[in-house]
């Protein structure tokens, strides 16, 4: 360590032996001060240290001394040609600033003193001239199909193709002052990390260059340390299978391909699942011809959960209208039993008169079972009817006798589930209506529903209200026009404005868990609306009823 100086900015430098270093506690960093541009990236002695008023750096060097500018990192070198009397201050050297701001150095040939502030320089920077580029050591001349479209000196960029990546550029920075004291600075930008310092033959080699849009730069200083900069852009084209367009069918080809295996793997894995499934059902035939219908989806499986409701509905009440008949057969079988028996003691007994009278009886009770059994074979068959898989096809139904059928076998199932149901029904069938075109099982399930609901709302408000509440269930058709109209009305809980909107939706119910699907209604709207064209709407008030109105038309 030849010297030691902490600046105005509470910075150390230090010189040394091999250049000078320096020391930035705010930072907590130690290095070597290095500029490309000047001699300071030599390994110089330097022997002193100053600081003028104007906060540049004055070293004494091997060289001579040196002027640093912090503020532009500029370095000027004074020598022999500006009036310092020794190339060196490495013998016997010395170094003082005096307060007036004078600065003394000295060494083995004398001493040298001045005032910073009164020096001048050359202010005029040198002229940068690009004056020759090469191809792989061949110069290139513009023209068309050349890398120059235009003279070097005009010129603004340089366009190579991929494979021309090897290429050289001559430069110079003319300044007739003392232009063995200029300095020059290269750099290819975005491939050279740093400014390159230029020989003495100014030339700039590079070497596989990869394809990227670049700017050449050259930087040249006076012996003042005034710089000039001038640039020029090289751009080296990608080869086509590297460019933008390539990289976009390379995306197209992987996508393209990408699909094509998920298409392969999606049929195999389709084709994979299809054999399972076929495995399966064969290791199920046995069960599925057991089975009423075939699996379907699961919204499907819910639709028919609400169908075999609504025929567990019609089963009740068919149970409770065959039950008479069957018991008017069994009675008179037993009667005739009796009779038969009667009948064998008389002609045993010779009584023919009597034989005679008992026949006649055993006739007239068969004659009563026959009629009883017709009775119940004829609900059977109606109720078959009204359970078969619709087909969707219309026919000219008597709308009265349909509605009143379902009336009858709601109340009746209802009755035999719970024996202290019992509701007032009233009815007003418009005779004139005649036949309407529906589809009769569909039809069924609508007013079954709606007849079951409105039993329902009676029967939730008798219990709250107790005896003194008379429920009652209203069913009325009406031709209007070229409409038939059936209307069902109930006394009972009624429909909250609220949820009025709601009622319609799939799986949307009000009844307690596990007492509704909340399928009923929602399929009662599709089959009038959807499947006969018709509308289903509602009247209600909470807590004084509701009214649901079919409207069809007529033919």
């Amino acid at each position: 360590v030849n010297s030691l100086l902490e600046d105005s900015e509470g910075i150390l430098w230090v010189g040394t032996s091999t250049g000078l270093y320096r020391s930035d506690p705010a930072m907590n960093s130690f290095s070597r001060f290095s500029d490309p541009g000047s001699d300071l990236a030599r390994d110089l002695i330097i022997t002193g240290v100053l600081e003028d008023n104007q906060k540049a750096l004055w070293i004494n060097t091997s060289l001579g001394i040196l002027k640093l500018t912090r503020a532009q990192n500029e370095v000027v070198i004074y020598g022999e040609n500006h009036g310092v009397n020794t190339p060196s201050f490495t013998n016997n050297p010395g170094y003082y600033k005096g307060k007036n701001g004078e600065l003394f150095f000295g060494g083995g040939s004398g001493y040298n003193t001045f005032f910073p502030e009164q020096l001048t320089g050359n202010i005029r920077p040198p002229q940068i001239v690009i004056s020759n580029f090469r191809l792989a050591d061949q110069p290139v001349m513009p023209g068309k199909g050349s890398p120059l479209r235009e003279p070097l000196a005009q010129a603004k960029e340089i366009r190579l193709k991929y494979n021309q990546k090897v290429f050289s550029f001559d430069f110079a920075g003319i300044h007739y002052s003392s232009p063995a004291e200029n300095r020059h600075l290269f750099m290819l930008e975005k491939l050279d990390n740093t400014w390159r310092k230029g020989g003495e033959e100014k030339t700039a080699y590079y070497y596989n260059v990869p394809p990227g849009r670049y700017v050449f730069r050259v930087k040249a200083a006076n012996n003042d340390g005034v710089w000039a900069e001038k640039s020029i852009a090289v751009i080296v084209a990608p080869p086509w299978w590297l460019t933008w367009w390539a990289y976009v069918l390379y995306g197209l080809l992987f996508i393209g391909a990408a699909y094509a295996i998920y298409r392969i793997q999606r049929r195999r894995l389709l084709a994979a699942e299809r054999e399972k499934a076929r495995q399966h059902e064969l290791a199920q035939a046995k069960e599925i011809e057991k089975a009423y219908e075939e699996l379907k989806t699961t919204q499907a499986q819910l639709i028919q959960r609400e169908k075999m409701a609504s025929l567990g509905e019609l089963t009740a009440g068919i149970a409770h209208e065959i039950q008479n008949p069957l018991n008017f057969v069994h009675n008179f079988s037993e009667v005739n039993k009796e009779l038969l028996a009667e009948l064998k003691n008389e002609l045993n007994s010779g009584h023919d008169g009597e034989a005679i009278s008992i026949a006649n009886n055993i006739g007239e009770n068969e004659e009563k079972i026959i009629y009883h059994s017709n009775r119940a074979d004829a609900i059977v068959k109606g109720m078959l009817q009204h359970s078969r898989i619709s087909t969707g096809q219309k026919e000219p139904t008597d709308i009265n006798a349909l509605t009143d059928e379902y009336l009858r076998l709601s109340y009746h199932g209802l009755k035999s589930k719970d024996n202290s149901f019992n509701a007032t029904m009233q009815t007003n069938y418009d005779e004139g209506i005649g036949k309407v075109n529906i589809v009769p099982p569909d039809m069924g399930r609508v007013l079954l529903n709606l007849f079951n609901n409105a039993f329902y709302s009676v029967t939730e408000k008798k219990k709250k209200q107790g005896e003194q509440y008379e429920p009652i269930v209203s069913v009325t058709t009406k031709k209007i026009g070229d409409k038939t109209e059936i209307r069902v009305k109930d006394n009972g809980i009624g429909i909250s404005q609220k949820i009025l909107d709601k009622i319609f939706q799939p799986f949307f119910t009000t009844k307690p868990t596990g007492q509704g699907t909340g399928l009923g209604l929602s399929l009662a709207y599709d089959i009038v609306t959807k499947e006969h064209y018709g509308q289903l709407k509602v009247e209600t008030k909470e807590g004084e009823g509701a009214e649901f109105v079919i409207q069809l038309p007529a033919r």
